[in-house]
């Protein structure tokens, strides 16, 4: 991303596996590791090489809205619709968590 780009206009494409619990919450499944020597010791410890992230009711929201060709904008106006009043500041709360999902690799923009 340029300095100059607004990230309003970026369009984020999914990175992970994910599913939907039996209230419909997204929650993010990630592997602990890819290197084969920790994959071994985890599993000697009897540990799950899954963990999973529990997104609350607006990721969830924001996660279902990415389809790889709506813009964070977009996104954002649909949240708006989702939550009416109970959004406040919408801009500002997606692009703090569409930060976060990028700096853990958990999605991409185009």
């Amino acid at each position: 991303m340029k300095k100059e780009d607004n990230f309003l206009d970026y369009i984020p494409v999914k990175n992970i596996d994910w599913a939907q619990d039996d209230e419909g919450r997204v929650f993010l499944i990630k592997e602990r590791t890819k290197n084969k020597l920790l994959k071994k010791m985890i599993d000697r410890f009897n540990r799950g090489q899954l963990f999973y992230i529990h997104l609350d009711e607006l990721g969830t929201a924001a996660w279902l809205a990415i389809d790889g060709q709506r813009t964070v904008e977009k996104i954002c106006r649909i949240i708006e619709e989702q939550f009416g009043e109970k959004m406040v500041q919408p801009e500002d709360r997606l692009s703090f968590f569409m930060g976060m999902l990028k700096r853990n690799n958990f999605i991409d923009f185009i």
